[in-house]
């Protein structure tokens, strides 16, 4: 590649989730066209090893606040010596550090680097001024948080772009890892329809809206099993729940899943309930493995699917709408799988890796 770029991604977390995931997709996309990446990252976090695992380049920086000094003077080295392209940033901490970077060398080696701020997520009244002149750009995963950040007439539009992200949808087709022995075991002993659900344990994921229609489900398909892969602050909660509700024998928690694709290869439904999601990623990845799905009608997940033709939405929190749709969907098995077909092609079209690093590549 004659217009080989060197880009710079941060990321002050500690923890790994689907932003994380995104951002190491990405520099391996990058990497794999002819350009050259590099993260930094905190000791010891989970997007660090994780990183490391799969051959990338990495950098530990400590990001112990939004003006740790050390912290800024290594990435200034790192700019001053190596003369990124762009830096690409994913955290609070690391953002504002690479923005002030980026205004230092601007002020002092005229080199304009551009900053890009990716968020997925918007809570509260967002202040204009880090959007207008901190970063060149904020990238945002749908164009429902977009609109968020919009709110405030004072943002300019043109600062807040949307970026779909891009799936390694490869990976969910040559995939040869089964289920783990204690979820396959429990399927043995529990047969019966099977609707699947991958997503962090919280409030705002809408497992308990599920729990409550399943119940309505039962009285249909008496031995249908909702499975819940993820873990997190509600598992208790849900427990209790499933226990009040007499579902022991229906449903499973099955904990994290290290791959997602064989779940879905044994659901006969896959949902997504959330009561909040900026875009969400299950039901992208179940229409491409054409699993039948239903997800509500609430933030980005209407930019992923097409109602009625690729999957069904339905109204956030409806307990009787859910109920109602996949007891629909279970009945309706030939035309659910109908619309899974279309599904993945619609997927495949708007959320590639090649869509996913062209897009980038036009921001920067």
């Amino acid at each position: 590649m004659t217009d080989s770029k060197f880009i710079i991604f941060s990321d002050s977390s500690k923890n790994i989730g689907g932003q994380e995931l995104q951002a190491l997709q990405q520099m391996r996309s990058l990497n794999h066209v002819g350009h050259q990446t590099l993260l930094l990252a905190k000791p010891g976090s989970a997007i660090l090893e994780r990183a490391k695992s799969q051959g990338l380049a990495v950098l530990e920086v400590p990001f112990r606040n939004a003006f740790h000094i050390p912290s800024l003077l290594k990435i200034w080295n790192i700019i001053k010596s190596k003369g990124p392209d762009a830096m690409i940033c994913h955290g609070s901490h690391d953002a504002l550090i690479c923005a002030l970077v980026g205004k230092l060398a601007k002020w002092f080696s005229s080199k304009s680097i551009p900053v890009l701020r990716v968020k997925t997520f918007q809570h509260g009244y967002p202040l204009s001024f880090a959007y207008n002149y901190l970063f060149s750009k904020t990238i945002t995963p749908s164009q429902f948080l977009r609109e968020k950040f919009l709110v405030n007439q004072s943002i300019h539009p043109q600062k807040i772009q949307v970026l779909y992200p891009g799936i390694d949808f490869s990976g969910l087709d040559n995939g040869v890892d089964a289920l783990p022995p204690h979820v396959l075991t429990w399927l043995d002993a529990h047969p019966g329809e099977v609707i699947s659900h991958g997503a962090i344990l919280r409030g705002e994921k809408g497992h308990s809206v599920l729990l409550k229609a399943l119940v309505q489900v039962k009285k249909f398909f008496p031995n249908v099993r909702y499975l819940i892969a993820g873990e997190g602050q509600d598992r208790p909660l849900l427990e209790a729940e499933i226990l009040a509700l007499n579902l022991q024998d229906n449903v499973l928690l099955t904990g994290i899943l290290q791959k997602i694709a064989p779940l879905l290869k044994v659901s006969d439904v896959a949902v997504l309930p959330s009561l909040v999601e900026p875009l969400g990623m299950f039901q992208i990845e179940a229409q491409y493995l054409e699993v039948p799905t239903i997800a509500s009608n609430i933030g980005g997940i209407p930019e992923t699917l097409l109602d009625q033709k690729t999957a069904l939405l339905v109204q956030s929190g409806d307990v009787e709408q859910w109920a109602e749709a996949i007891v629909w969907m279970l009945s309706n098995a030939s035309a659910g799988k109908a619309m899974a077909r279309e599904g993945k092609q619609y997927v495949k079209n708007k959320f590639s890796l090649e869509a996913n690093t062209t897009g980038l590549l036009g921001l920067i």
